[in-house]
């Protein structure tokens, strides 16, 4: 009787091991499973941000010509008034919109004092 329970509590400890095990795996494989839709996903959602941003740059051309004329022009109007060329081009290149302004008011000054 004495090894039939021996043999029994062997039996009962080997399920207990087995079901743990199987439990375990299924839920590794749950977990495994779960992720590979996140990786399709960040991987389609890499490809849309990448398509997004090739739009907007082949939109935004016209955004530098425009800063680029912006500078140009500040720089024209600097050497024709006797200013530093260069200054007034890096100035109209990245401060576009304040550089018109000034140029404007700086203008204004000029013709008011009588300078050409």
């Amino acid at each position: 009787m004495r090894a039939l329970s021996a043999r029994s509590a062997k039996v009962t400890k080997y399920e207990t091991f087995m079901k743990t095990t199987q439990i375990a795996a299924t839920l590794f494989l749950l977990i495994l499973g779960s992720m590979l839709p996140l990786r399709v996903s960040a991987q389609s959602d890499l490809e849309q941000r990448v398509a997004r941003l090739e739009h907007k740059t082949a939109t935004d051309e016209g955004v530098g010509v425009a800063v680029f004329v912006c500078g140009a022009f500040c720089a024209l109007w600097a050497q024709n008034t006797g200013r530093n060329a260069w200054l007034w081009f890096f100035f109209g290149l990245f401060l576009s919109v304040i550089a018109i302004f000034v140029l404007l008011y700086k203008n204004s000054n000029d013709r008011k004092t009588g300078m050409k």
